[in-house]
């Protein structure tokens, strides 16, 4: 595969994923005691729904990438 191409995938899942951690994070209920914790520091429920997701779609990210470089041949 080309790096072009390679790129592209790595940006449409983690496209993905961010819209799937979005739509998760308003449907779960697991999340509710850290939103109300960083609400309390952070002060404004936009950032703090930014950060959540933002977090949760990196490691996400982070575990997918790692995955793949072990799966490469080298």
């Amino acid at each position: 595969m080309g790096r072009r191409t390679i790129l592209f995938g790595f940006w449409i899942v983690g496209y993905a994923l961010g819209f799937i951690g979005f739509l998760l994070f308003y449907k779960t209920n697991i999340l509710q005691g850290l939103y109300l914790a960083l609400l309390a520091v952070l002060g404004n429920a936009q950032l703090v729904q930014a950060s959540i997701v933002g977090l949760a779609t990196s490691f996400l990210s982070l575990a997918m990438v790692i995955i793949w470089s072990y799966t490469q041949k080298t």
